[in-house]
């Protein structure tokens, strides 16, 4: 797991949960950006894998995430079977399914502030491959 930056290290997940929800949109990458958007990623990522629980009779697969930034995209995967999931190189994996998003929309679905479902039927998140599994996936994984 990622050792969380200073700028983080005395917040309690609570408080970081809360400002990805209620920041407005400058201020969540503006911070982002500060800290350093990899190392953000790199720690929602390495949150998300640890909290999925095992699920016995879960779809295998691996869900690749395609992260667009300021001209850069930023690429994850997360691979998932019956006993939970793992963060796994996004680059070369063969996914099961790829989802593509803003970094900001991506932050807000991991906060539990957007549902995927809705930014997918409104063209703000794209699926490829099995888009039944990964939205599904992904709506599993929000935090409420």
């Amino acid at each position: 797991m990622t050792d969380l930056p200073d700028e983080l290290a005395g917040l309690a997940p609570e408080q970081v949960l809360a400002f990805l929800r209620e920041a407005s949109d400058e201020a969540l990458l503006e911070r982002v950006r500060a800290i350093g958007t990899a190392t953000v990623l790199g720690l929602v990522f390495d949150g998300w894998a640890a909290q999925v629980p095992s699920r016995p009779g879960r779809a295998p697969g691996v869900l690749l995430f395609a992260l667009d930034d300021d001209g850069s995209t930023h690429r994850y995967a997360l691979a998932l079977d019956a006993l939970g999931a793992q963060r796994v190189a996004g680059t070369g994996v063969s996914a099961r399914s790829t989802v593509r998003t803003s970094v900001l929309r991506f932050l807000r679905v991991a906060a539990g502030a957007q549902d995927p479902k809705r930014l997918v039927l409104t063209g703000r998140m794209r699926i490829g491959g099995d888009a039944l599994w990964a939205v599904t996936t992904l709506s599993g994984m929000r935090r409420e």
